[in-house]
Parts: structure tokens; sequence; C-alpha cells
């Protein structure tokens, strides 16, 4: 599509936008109370630990150790994105690329099958929704499964390259800083974005129902699953839902990936198309077991 045409459709998007802000202006309190309490109880404790004991290893040369042992940048991220989910994998694909590591379209396609939610934010919703340790155990698994299945569809096209990752004088007050003030950062950027687009979902959805529920979740993860807590409907499709929502990961986590990796040519038909096709296998895999 033409980029003219693209720029007219988010103008006329973000124009319909600001009359729909002026329109709901009267529930702007309350939605931002309901945002809040939503942030600081059910993400930040998860989120935000999970980033402090990332970035700690990282600063303490935990990278350096892991790449004696896993020889490809493609694993590696992989690994590293399961313990602290996206936009982390953003963040390690950055830096290959500024070292040039890897080109853009290998970081393309290795962010494909390494965007994951944080596993302690996950287990905390699964819960919440479901209150049962062999579903919530069922769905990692599942989570997890897809995208190795996704990796090994795509591994064919990843040049593979090796890599080396330098040892760094180690000082644990200086990392332990540097952490902090990372994981802060990275918290206030998620509450801003989760802010706008939950508010977004709330103006145009009004109801409660599992279609609803998904629209939510499409456009921002922590909405969507809220909303699964107190639906009536049966475990199996709560599960399914739960599923598709992940696995898509929400329009605020595509613009964080987006914003951090801004400044390289990356191509998100793969990322696009992978959310698809993980969304295909894990209600597959859901519906088997």
């Amino acid at each position: 599509m033409n980029k003219k045409i693209i720029n007219q459709i988010l103008l006329i998007l973000t124009l319909a936008l600001i009359f729909m802000l002026f329109k709901n202006y009267g529930s702007f309190s309350s939605l931002t109370l309901n945002i809040g309490l939503i942030y600081l109880t059910k993400v930040f404790p998860f989120l935000f630990i999970m980033m402090v004991i990332n970035n700690l290893l990282i600063n303490m040369n935990f990278p350096y150790y892991l790449s004696h042992i896993v020889k490809t940048p493609s694993l590696y991220t992989f690994i590293l994105s399961i313990m602290s989910g996206s936009p982390l994998n953003a963040i390690i694909l950055n830096n290959f690329l500024n070292q040039k590591v890897i080109n853009e379209k290998d970081a393309s396609i290795i962010l494909s099958f390494t965007s994951f939610n944080n596993p302690l934010f996950l287990y905390n919703y699964f819960n919440l929704i479901f209150n049962n340790k062999l579903i919530t155990l069922k769905l990692f698994f599942i989570i997890y499964l897809s995208n190795v299945i996704l990796y090994f569809i795509l591994k064919n096209k990843l040049k593979n390259n090796k890599y080396n990752i330098s040892y760094k004088p180690l000082s644990f007050a200086n990392s332990f800083t540097q952490s902090m003030k990372s994981a802060s950062q990275n918290m206030l950027n998620i509450f801003g974005t989760i802010f706008f687009f939950f508010l977004i979902s709330n103006i145009i959805i009004k109801s409660n129902t599992p279609f609803s529920v998904l629209a939510k979740g499409i456009i921002e993860i922590t909405q969507g699953l809220n909303g699964l807590i107190n639906l009536n409907i049966s475990l199996k499709i709560k599960e399914l839902l739960v599923l598709a929502i992940l696995q898509f990961q929400g329009l605020s986590i595509h613009m964080q990936i987006a914003s951090v990796l801004s400044d390289y040519n990356i191509n998100y038909k793969y990322f696009y198309l992978s959310r698809f096709l993980l969304i295909i296998i894990s209600l597959a895999l859901g519906m088997i077991t």
C-alpha cells in the first residue's frame, strides 16, 4: 500500500480518536484510577523484579558465560527472552545489530519466535483466571512449545552465524544501580504504553463478552486477561482465548518492540505472520490437550 495512503488512514484514525476522547472525557478519572490499580497490583510487582534480576545477570556477565554454551544468537535470545519477556528480546537484538553480530533479516526472523510475556506476570494471571496448577503448566508448555515449533520452521532462513561476547569487569554496586535505573525507565515506558492502549480499548469496547475480551486483548494484553477473570464461560474456551491473546501479544507490546528497534529496517512481515501462525499452532495444541 502506498505510504501516502497509509499516512492518510493513520491521520483519520488519530482525528477519530481525538473525537472519541472528547466524547468520553467524563470517564477519564475512573479509567485512570482503574488502569493505575491494575498496573500497580498485577503488572509492576512481577515485571519490575524480573527486569532488575535480568539486568543484574547481564551486568554480572551472565551473557558471557552463556555464550560458551549457547553458540548462536537465536538460541541465546530465545533463552533470555523466556526469563523476562518482551521487549527484552528486542533490546538484545538491538545490541546484536549495534555490534554487527547479526543482520537486519536475521533480527527480523529471530524476533518472530522470541517474543514472550514475563513468566511471573503470566503465572499470576493464570492463577487468577483458572486457579488450577495443571492448566497453568499446560498453558506454559503450549506457549513455549509453539515457539520452538516456529523456530524449526524458520531456522533455515537464518545465517545462524557464530558470535562472541566479551567479559566486562564486575562492580556489583554499579551493576545494581544500573539495573534499577534501567528497569525503572523501562517500567515507566511500559506504563505509558499500557495506559494509552488501555484507555483506547475501554473507550472503543464497552461490553464484556468473549469476543470483546479478545478484541481488548489484541489491543492490550493486560486488559484482555483482566476481562477473562470474571467472564462466565467454560474453562476450555478461556484457555483458547488466553492462548490467542498471548500469542498475538497485543498492539501495546508491538509498539514497545518497534520503538526499541526503530533505528533499523526490521521486516515486520515475519513478526506479524508468526503471530497468526503461533495462534493456529497454540489453538490446535490447546484443543487436543
